[in-house]
């Protein structure tokens, strides 16, 4: 249990000490050491507030193996792993363990009891009683068979395991865990071969494992312990998922730098020398008189009450008149100690009159009149209690002065010479009194002393003395006795512990109980089905000579403490004797089995060996070892047990203390002062009250001149985030004025920092000042210069131009700020001694498993055959080739499948209640016990949560198939969507409990807390919530996976999909191919590679099929699954994803319903390689194979990751009109975007930029884009334009909801187009013209233009940007215009010399309203800007387009096509045309010979003698344009060559004559008119906008405009739909108001298009 409240004082006085750490930030240790027992009762017990929660035994053993495992796997020792399960305790630790035993059996028991009291039904089997992880059960007898056989386990077959020595303490082994761990760590320490450099980590939830590191004196000592959060024992419930788990690494390295600063001030005023070894031991001291496992803790030493602060302080001014130190390396030196203790009782009267002071002060408030400020108060208060008596040394009794002067002395009280003096000196001599007669209260009534006399006070302060020095023999030397245990509940007072210097302390070494007489000594009754039958009636006979030590009911004392766990049980400490005398005639009553239990037996010590020792046969649940490779060797505790002599003791002098170990921080290399003051810093989940540690960072004297300072640094590495030193590689440093960064060739470029440049500086200046100084407690001082780097992530081999693969850093692609004073260069770092270059040859030996980063075989895994030296070092590999599963079908049907969900108002309608009350049962409601149990007050312990419990705000989660959390479009707000599931259960709730919806229904405001009795009546309120928690329990909501929301995820009716298309290719034998590999398309499983991916170019996407490619997983390697969730993060290494394995295996998890049981685990995405990702990026021939990944970039992950990274095809779900939302992650539709991305039928679409591909075309033949279409102003296209323009009319993007100007990372330069997505900028009609001929020009009073990195969604309002502005990065760089990324929305430009952005610069000008692209560079905007069409030689002499008279807006509505379906229609119609003719793939939109084969014209005897005036809609033109890329095949060919849907598209497009009439009516023998025939837009008949007051005509329109901005469901509907309504519309069918004109385009067609003869 250790020291209550330790850790968190420290973690916060110390604020550097205790850092959060992921995976891939675990620094290298030589040894990892376990203590069991927490990982034990984490895993067996995690729920003990819940009576319902049942578990099996099977499930505890395989749950605290994977913690193991998980574990092991984030240290990865290199030398020893140590698992120590505790054994008998001391007999001084008996007395806790009984006392806890005592109250946990007694807290289930009322936890149980309360529940049936409200009615609930318990399950039916039996509950876990966690006092079974006692030594000696049977349960304990049957984790240690498990252990023993998941360590052979391990070592037979996970290679990380074969490289470390393993040592296995059970519970037959006496002593506690972490103790057993320190005997080890001091008997390696004494050997002459140690290594004083060992990096040790020690796992364990005990705050008194700080105690024990520091008494080791070791330099590199961490400590490992899940994160607590703290605020109450509810809270504090731990999750069993060891993934799901945040620890905290805390560095004894920095708690020594800590401590030294603590004590600075004795390094001037101590007449002998100062010790830092001696300080910490004496501070270890201190912290044993606050409360530890084996005594209590002094009366009035609280550690929330500056306990510690207050003894520190009394240490500093009473140790330069000590003439040395108090502990001698766990030797009390009983006279220094016996003068600190005297000096620490003046502050304890002290405190004493404090309280008093408030005491009187809260009583006189209480009284009318004040009477309890009179001065004989305190008198009064004496006469009623016992007197006390006290007997001088000759038996003789006096009365007067000298009688007193006795009794003080007798207290341990200095005599006080004015006694009865003045009574000027009357209230001093009263409060003196007041002290002696509240101590003795205290004897009397806490140690039911009936006299407190000399005798009394010396056999406190001697069994107190002699506690304190045991405690330091264990802690130092090991055990001194087994049987000596301090035989109170309560401390003295420290005024009272005095007189001891002349102590003789000696200790009966005696022998450990035996697993028996353990159990009988610290199980109640209660637990009694753990002892052998013929103990247990000890325990409960009422003749048993034992009986009065096992209390039925029992007395807690909190003695000053808050929690209830923290009181003090009070129960009598069993005597010795008596209890071994009662057991001897039980012993013989015992079986063989029995007896086996009731030993002590030995450790085991685990090696690997090549040898093949049989066959281990397992216990039960789990398959046997069949090829045992587990060496063990038996070792006895004594073996490791040295006598107090042989201990070296102090630190190691071979230690290299100015040496850096990476991962171990150190307050060292930068020079700096302190201060402790009260600063609020927030190292747990709230800020800190008390004292801080601050560090303050000396300002450099003399300030580095900035370029000498990047030709020292910029391309070099250092180490940054000091005093957490990473190594890391430097880009760029900037200050105030001025940017250096080194150009291709090495020369350094200097770049003017001003304008928003200047600005991102200071922002990034003030985040890090922000940041060092409320986490860390650090004053960075003034920042004027910023280092840029770039922090190394992991080491890999790659190889070589000599032939040799060689060990290399891996930096990281993002690229942050850090303060220069904070970076730390040139020191001297410890060599891990990794092997820095192979051969290839030894790389990879024969049978090395490899996975190939090529094609083809892409992530499939393989096996070195042989290096042919013939095939110039080629490797000859076998790779494995399995089939993959086809989730088309799932994909298509995914819409079908998918939960639908629905806001709260359509839910609640659908139930028939209100939407607040639809809100507050799928929340949290509360039922309380009948009002008259407790009147006037509320039970809450008691309490019944009678909500669903599907939402939670506070922890932002949402139970997946029930509920999710979507942002709203309009207001910008978060709203809560219910699925059918919820419904159906709110519906049968309601049918069973129809009595809690009438009264909810009949309350009014927010009130959630009810009576029984109020809701279901007096008489039968019992029965009703018995039934009601029967039901909430087996329900099937209630066994629903909570996740965060807007995790993007499958549904679970998906999932079960997948599984059932992996099984169908179960069946299907792997194919084995041999073939030559170069070695760079090889990778090797590397333990080094820390967060690097394999293939660093790798994007995720739910579906993709990965392999995981990391030994010493749960996962075997090469396993192969499907991501069916991305769990994201702020950071990009931080990301985790679901994913569900073909096949299942012994540690696996369920995540996604039953279907997918022991098939699932979360993995980082440097334990996989992305197979859907390599058929992605190898099928355009764009991959790079060597795995390298590219210089660093900027830190745009936060703005681009879900845009860039993820895309998910999945369908918007059904939403109404009236509220616009924005979609789940998991529901949004990714647009089809040609020029970023790449195309695989089978995988999706991935938007994400191509890498690593200098040869990247934007002018490479790509599909058409139903949202590319050009304005119809520019329908005419020169077949000379070989360029399109690269993005869609929406960007293809994430839409964002709103701008966040806060929060700026850091101004970045971008240097290349494909750091960022899009440059965007808005403005409006009014400026559109000037911008037109001149550009776009600085804003007022800045010195840059701003412009957007997304897509923004355009509110309605009257500041709304009208125009959306798409800016072509590459051209303007290639012409010296610069970018910079200010912060993850906004791009800041400097404009040519003068300023602009020109309009040569434009991509495409987007009308916010109607997403139609207005203008374009290549075509222009108005007849001015339309290209003339040069002279086919297929067209008549002299025939000509004609020209629009004047320009259009080109305000027309957008095609979109957001369904898979239309796209794939698309890709198609494109692939088809590229394989009939490749020389008009350079024409966009294709315009060539055929054409007239595909799009017939009417002869001219049709009944028109010129083409004349045509009104067509947009839709109709790209229809057309459509039908002209149809390959030439006849029409029955059709059918079997395309789709129904692709033929339903090429349909003749309806067209209306319009010859100065308008019309509605399409006309069905209308000739085809397209994009492809030569055309000019005469008018624009976009509908003008409802008027207010038009209420339908507007409520369409905006339903309109807002499916346009969402993707509507016009655009999810399939094509054919989509055409049969416009057919109805023309039809009359449609009886809806509309308008008659709606987004029509006038058109004149010249003479039709004749192909080749």
């Amino acid at each position: 249990m250790g020291v209550p409240k330790f850790y968190r004082w420290i973690s916060e006085r110390y604020p550097c000490l205790s850092e959060v750490v992921k995976e891939y930030q675990i620094p290298e240790f030589d040894n990892l050491y376990l203590d069991m027992n927490g990982i034990i009762h984490v895993c067996s017990h995690p729920n003990d507030n819940d009576p319902h929660f049942r578990m099996t035994e099977e499930k505890m053993f395989k749950d605290i193996f994977h913690y193991i495992e998980v574990l092991f796997r984030l240290i990865q020792p290199r030398k020893v792993f140590f698992m120590a399960v505790d054994g008998v305790a001391p007999r001084a630790k008996m007395n806790q363990q009984r006392g806890r035993r005592f109250r946990s059996a007694r807290e289930a028991v009322d936890a149980e009891k309360k529940a049936r009291d409200r009615g609930e039904v318990l399950p039916t089997e039996e509950r876990f009683d966690s006092n079974c992880i006692t030594p000696g059960t049977e349960f304990m007898a049957r984790l240690d068979t498990h252990l023993q056989y998941f360590v052979t386990h391990k070592i037979s077959h996970d290679k990380l395991w074969q490289n470390c020595k393993v040592i296995y303490s059970g519970h037959e082994t006496p002593g506690e865990g972490e103790h057993k761990i320190m005997e080890y760590i001091r008997y390696t320490k004494s050997q002459p071969n140690y290594n004083p450099n060992t990096r040790h980590c020690l796992y364990g939830l005990d705050a008194d494992l700080i105690m024990l590191g520091l008494t080791s004196h070791e330099p590199h000592f961490s400590l490992l312990r899940e994160e607590v959060r703290f605020g109450g024992k509810e809270n504090n419930s731990r999750t069993p998922t060891a993934e799901d788990t945040t620890f905290h690494l805390l560095h004894l390295s920095l708690m020594r730098e800590y401590i030294s600063y603590e004590f600075h001030e004795l390094k001037s005023t101590l007449p002998f020398p100062f010790d830092l070894e001696n300080v910490i031991d004496d501070w270890v001291l201190m912290g044993f008189l606050v409360g530890n496992d084996f005594i209590p803790h002094l009366p009035n030493l609280h550690i929330n009450k500056e306990a510690l602060p207050n003894l520190y302080q009394t240490y500093k001014s009473v140790l330069p008149s000590l003439g040395g130190y108090l502990n001698n390396g766990g030797k009390l030196n009983l006279e220094r100690f016996e003068k600190f203790v005297e000096k620490l009782a003046e502050m304890e009267v002290d405190h004493f009159q404090e309280m008093s002071a408030d005491l009187k002060y809260f009583n006189a408030k209480k009284s009318k009149n004040g009477s309890a400020f009179k001065v004989n108060k305190g008198r009064a208060a004496v006469k009623e209690l016992v007197p006390m008596e006290f007997s001088d040394d000759d038996g003789t009794d006096d009365d007067g002065e000298n009688d007193i002067e006795k009794t003080l002395a007798k207290l341990g009280l200095e005599s006080q010479a004015g006694l009865f003096g003045d009574d000027d000196e009357e209230e001093g001599w009263e409060e003196d009194e007041e002290f002696r007669q509240h101590k003795r209260e205290y004897y009397m009534t806490k140690m039911n002393y009936e006299n407190v006399d000399a005798d009394v006070l010396v056999e406190q302060a001697t069994c107190y003395v002699r506690g304190i020095q045991w405690i330091l023999n264990y802690y130092y030397n090991g055990i001194c006795s087994w049987s000596w245990y301090y035989p109170y509940h309560y401390a003295p007072y420290v005024s009272d512990i005095r007189g001891f210097s002349d102590l003789k302390l000696h200790y009966d070494m005696g022998k450990p109980f035996l697993p028996y007489e353990q159990l009988l000594a610290v199980l109640p009754p209660l637990s009694k089905k753990h002892l052998p039958e013929a103990y247990q009636g000890l325990m409960t006979k009422e003749d048993s000579p034992l009986k009065e030590y096992y209390p039925d009911t029992f007395q807690t004392d909190l003695n000053g403490k808050q929690q209830d766990w923290e009181a003090v049980v009070l129960i009598p400490f069993i005597d010795e004797k008596r209890l071994l005398d009662a057991m001897a005639p039980c012993n013989e009553k015992l079986t063989e089995g029995q007896k086996l239990r009731n030993i002590h037996g030995p450790m085991y010590v685990y090696s690997y060996t090549p040898d093949n020792l049989g066959e281990y046969k397992a216990p039960t649940h789990f398959p046997s070892v069949g090829v045992n490779h587990a060496s063990v060797e038996l070792v006895h505790r004594d073996k490791w047990e040295i006598l107090p002599e042989k201990i070296f003791k102090g630190l190691c002098p071979r230690v290299k203390e100015d040496l850096y170990f990476a991962g171990f921080p150190t307050l060292k290399h930068i020079t700096h002062t302190f201060h402790i003051a009260k600063e609020a810093v927030k190292v747990f989940q709230q800020n800190s009250r008390g004292e801080n540690f601050i560090l303050d960072i000396t300002e450099l004297e003399i300030k580095p001149n900035l370029k000498d300072l990047a030709n020292q640094l910029v391309g070099k590495t250092v180490f940054v985030s000091w005093p957490h030193l990473v190594e890391a590689k430097v880009t760029a440093i900037a200050s105030m004025s001025e940017k250096y960064y080194r150009v291709k060739g090495g020369e350094l470029n200097c770049q003017v920092m001003e304008g928003f440049k200047r600005d991102e500086f200071v922002c990034a200046r003030n985040g890090i000042a922000t940041q060092y100084h409320d986490r860390w407690g650090i004053n960075v001082g003034d920042t004027d210069i910023l280092v840029y780097a770039a922090a190394m992530t992991g080491r890999r081999y790659a190889p070589t131009p000599n032939g040799r693969v060689s060990l290399e850093k891996s930096w990281s692609s993002i690229i942050q700020p850090y303060a220069y004073q904070t970076i730390v260069k040139d020191i001297a770092v410890h060599d891990p001694g990794y092997r820095e270059h192979f051969n290839v040859e030894d790389y990879f030996s024969p049978r090395t498993k490899v996975f190939m980063l090529g094609q083809p075989y892409y992530g499939c895994l393989g096996e070195v055959i042989e290096i042919n030296p013939s095939h110039k070092g080629r490797i000859r590999v076998v790779m494995t080739d399995l089939g993959e599963p086809n989730f088309e079908v799932v994909r298509r049907k995914q819409d079908e499948v998918d939960t639908k969900y629905m806001p709260g108002y359509i839910a609640a309608q659908k139930v028939g209640i209100s939407t607040h009350l639809l809100a507050r049962l799928t929340g949290t409601v509360f039922l309380l016990p009948p009002s008259s149990d407790n009147p006037g007050e509320l039970d809450m312990k008691n309490r019944l949560n009678i909500g669903l419990n599907l939402k939670n705000n506070k922890r932002s989660e949402e139970v997946v198939g029930y509920t999710r959390k979507v942002q709203d479009a309009n207001g910008g707000k978060t709203i809560w969507l219910y699925s059918p599931k919820t419904v159906e259960s709110i519906m049968e709730y309601q049918s069973k409990f129809p009595e809690i919806f009438d009264h909810l229904s009949e309350q009014k405001g927010d009130k959630d807390i009810f009576y029984q009795d109020e809701v279901f009546g007096k008489e039968q309120h019992k029965e009703r919530v018995s039934e009601l928690t029967a039901w909430l329990k087996e329900s099937d909501f209630a066994k629903a996976f909570r996740q965060k929301c807007g995790t993007p995820c499958l549904d679970e009716a998906v999932v079960s999909r997948l599984v059932e298309e992996v099984d169908k290719i179960s069946a299907i034998l792997a194919r084995s191919v041999k073939m030559q590999v170069r070695p760079h398309l090889l990778f090797k499983p590397n333990p080094l590679q820390g967060s690097t991916p394999p293939d660093p170019s790798v994007t995720y996407e739910l579906f993709d099929r990965v392999t995981n490619c990391r030994e010493g997983f749960s996962v075997p390697l090469g396993a192969r699954g499907t991501v069916i969730g991305i769990h994201l993060a702020d950071k990009e290494t931080d990301v985790m994803y679901d994913i569900l394995f073909d096949e299942a295996f012994e540690e696996g998890l369920t995540l996604a319903g039953p279907a997918t049981a022991k098939r699932c685990y979360r993995l980082h995405s440097a334990s996989l390689i992305n197979l859907s990702h390599g058929n992605r990026y190898f099928s355009t021939g764009e991959a790079n194979g060597n795995g390298k990944s590219d210089e660093p970039k900027p830190d745009v992950w936060k703005n681009n990751r879900q845009d860039q990274n993820h895309h998910y095809n999945h369908q918007n779900q059904q939403r109404p009109e009236k509220q616009g939302y924005s979609p789940h992650p998991s529901q949004q539709t990714t647009p089809y975007q040609p020029p970023q991305g790449s195309i695989n039928k089978n995988q999706g679409y991935n938007c994400t930029p191509p890498k690593n591909n200098p040869g990247y075309d934007v002018a490479s033949p790509q599909p058409p884009d139903p949202n590319q279409l050009p304005s119809p102003s520019a329908l005419y296209v020169s077949s000379q334009t070989k360029t399109r323009c690269p993005d869609i009319a929406n960007g293809g993007l994430e839409v964002k909801t709103e701008l966040n100007h806060s929060g700026r990372q850091g101004m970045v330069e971008i240097r290349s187009s494909r750091e960022v997505d899009c440059v965007v900028f808005g403005t409006y009609y009014a400026t559109w013209n000037k911008i037109l001929q001149q550009g776009i020009g600085r804003m007022p009073n800045r010195n840059c233009i701003l412009c957007f990195s997304y897509i923004p969604r355009i509110k309605p309002g009257p500041k709304a940007f009208q125009l959306l502005i798409f800016v072509d990065v590459t051209k303007a760089l290639a012409d010296g215009i610069r970018f910079y990324r200010v912060n993850e929305q906004l791009i800041s430009c400097t404009g040519d010399s003068q300023g602009l952005i020109r309009p040569k610069y434009f991509i495409k000008v987007v009308d916010c309203e109607s997403n139609t692209i207005i203008y374009t560079p290549q075509y222009g905007f108005g007849t001015e800007a339309i290209p003339t069409i040069p002279a086919n030689p297929g067209r008549q002499p002299g025939s000509a387009y004609g020209q629009a008279p004047h320009p259009g807006r080109g305000r027309g509505r957008a095609i979109t096509a957001q369904q898979p379906q239309g796209l794939r229609l698309y890709e198609n119609i494109w692939s088809q045309v590229q394989r009939e003719d490749n020389e008009r793939l350079d024409k966009w939109p294709v315009q060539g010979p055929g054409i007239s084969n595909a799009a017939p014209v009417p002869a001219k005897d049709s009944g028109r003698s010129d083409y004349g005036r045509t009104e067509v809609s947009v839709e109709d033109i790209f229809r057309g344009a459509a039908m002209a890329c149809a390959p030439q095949v006849p029409d029955q060919s059709l059918a079997t060559h395309l789709s129904p849907d692709l033929l339903s598209m090429f349909k003749p497009p309806q067209q209306t004559q319009c010859q100065g009439v308008e019309t509605n009516a399409h006309k069905e023998d209308s000739p085809v008119k397209s994009a492809f025939v030569p055309t000019q837009v005469i008018r624009n008949r976009t509908p003008r906008k409802p008027k207010p007051g038009n209420c339908d005509d507007m409520t369409r329109q905006s339903s309109t405009n807002e499916g346009q901005s969402l993707g509507s469901a016009d655009a999810e509907r399939p094509h054919a739909q989509q055409t049969q309504r416009h057919v109805q519309q023309s039809n009359g069918n449609d009886n809806r108001p509309r308008r008659k004109v709606r987004n029509r385009l006038a058109v004149k067609f010249g003479q039709p298009f004749v192909g080749d003869t």
